[in-house]
């Protein structure tokens, strides 16, 4: 027998006396006597699979040599296959009550009851079992301070400084907000002033008050910016004076209040903008409205934009069968990691395994190195990781050129594509067809075919599979 386990054990009479061969020792349960209790005795060697193995025949001997009120009243016994380790555990009364009760007159209340009690446990196990954390990371807001400085406790006092000399303290700013939005006070009253956490409480219910029209400008403005290219006010950041003006401010307020009166369902507003007729027009040109609104600030077509560069490099997984759609877990490291001369290690993107555990995994879990790019992201645009960037910019160099030939990882994204159409179809024509399936999605003109089958047949389905991946039909949103 391994380490038996008991819900209760009487000082001295633990549940591995039972089992040790002694017959002057025993488990016992005093003073806890005249309830029901559980022990388990886990086997030294299993015995196999239960549910398979329908002639396994256990024998179980009790003997009880210590009378005085001390025997069992009723003994139930019950083998059990599950994993090791499976330990005792008292139950609530609510919940051996419930168990008392046959099935079939059990109240729904007590069911529920049962059934959270089994989760909680499941849940318990799974926790129990997962590896001990590495590091611990912990903050407190009372500590030593370094020095003779001791920081007040709760915010630090706040002047209105006259003319913003910090020599020239004036009356102290309570919490508050902006006076503008007129729906809304512009000071919190608050019990306890000095409490940080019912300061940002109060900032919190302010900023998302439905009285508070800057949030859902904002909010829709942002949404527009996404889909369009450039929102109704070209700032996402700044709606105020020193920003943008609206091109339509009438429609940002309808949007607005569209988001509002959703209940806030961003994939309502999604949807609504997606249906427009703004968003579904043509991206054909027209020389009179050029002349007009050059810059096509009046949405007269659909402006093409480019995939961000986190779109092209899951698009380039996605077309040579190696995106993993797995959600959560940790960042991937996509380079190689050494240390350095002094505090910033060496890191390297060319030296990465494009085809090891976690190549496939989709941009956002890409761990960002702060301070050193990725090139490849970098070439495309994608913004610095340390600075907020509500607008990416987007340039056309022969940087991005260079690194949508050259790069490891479009070599390697090929090279899957190609082994990906070898692997699916039979012959060059339908190898062709279903490449442009999955680069373009649509199959090729009959004039498309005929060329993209002879650049294969001279130079190989991994410069075929180059042709597409870096196609403006693949990078850009028609």
């Amino acid at each position: 027998m391994r380490s038996p386990s008991a819900d209760f054990d009487q000082a001295g009479w633990t549940a591995e006396h039972a089992v040790d061969g002694k017959p002057e020792t025993a488990w016992g349960v005093y003073p806890e006597v005249g309830r029901s209790h559980q022990a388990v005795f886990e086997l030294a060697a299993d015995l196999g699979d239960a549910a398979r193995d329908r002639e396994t025949r256990l024998t179980f001997v009790l003997e009880q040599l210590h009378g005085g009120g001390h025997l069992i009243g009723r003994l139930r016994l019950a083998a059990t296959a599950a994993p090791r380790p499976v330990r005792a555990s008292p139950l609530p009364d609510a919940i051996a009550a419930v168990l008392a009760t046959p099935p079939a007159e059990r109240t729904a209340e007590g069911s529920r009851e049962l059934a959270a009690h089994y989760l909680r446990g499941k849940l318990e196990r799974r926790l129990a079992d997962l590896p001990p954390p590495r590091l611990v990371y912990a903050a407190a807001s009372d500590f030593a301070p370094d020095g003779g400085h001791v920081p007040p406790k709760g915010p630090r006092p706040v002047h209105v400084l006259r003319r913003g000399d910090i020599h020239s303290p004036g009356k102290p700013a309570g919490p508050g907000a902006l006076a503008c939005v007129t729906d809304l006070p512009a000071r919190f009253e608050l019990e306890r002033p000095d409490d940080e956490a019912s300061r940002r409480a109060a900032l919190a219910r302010w900023v998302s008050s439905p009285r508070n029209p800057l949030t859902w400008r904002a909010i829709a403005n942002r949404l527009w910016h996404h889909h369009f290219g450039r929102g109704i006010a070209d700032t996402p950041n700044d709606l105020g004076r020193m920003g943008g003006a609206p091109s339509h401010p009438e429609l940002l307020d309808w949007l607005a209040s569209e988001l509002l009166e959703g209940g806030g369902s961003l994939k309502r507003l999604h949807g609504l903008l997606v249906t427009s007729a703004a968003y579904r027009q043509s991206s054909r040109h027209d020389p009179a409205c050029a002349a007009v609104d050059g810059d096509n600030r009046l949405l007269w077509r659909a402006s093409r934009t480019r995939l961000d560069a986190e779109a092209v490099r899951d698009a380039v997984l996605q077309v040579s069968g190696r995106l993993d759609l797995a959600m959560g877990g940790p960042s991937v490291q996509q380079f190689s990691l050494s240390p350095g001369i002094h505090v910033t290690p060496v890191v390297e993107y060319g030296k990465y395994d494009w085809d090891g555990p976690g190549a496939g995994r989709r941009s956002i879990y890409r761990f960002l190195f702060r301070t050193l790019p990725d090139p490849f992201m970098d070439a495309l645009d994608c913004p610095d990781a340390s600075q907020l960037t509500a607008a990416r910019t987007v340039s056309v160099t022969p940087q991005q050129a260079l690194a949508m030939l050259n790069d490891e990882f479009m070599l390697r994204g090929c090279e899957r594509f190609a082994e990906r159409l070898r692997a699916t179809c039979e012959g060059l024509e339908a190898r062709v067809r279903f490449a442009c399936e999955l680069a373009l999605g649509r199959p090729p003109a009959p004039e498309e075919a005929a060329e993209l089958a002879d650049y294969a047949e001279r130079h190989g389905l991994e410069n075929l599979s180059r042709v597409l991946l870096n196609s403006n039909e693949l990078l850009f949103v028609n």
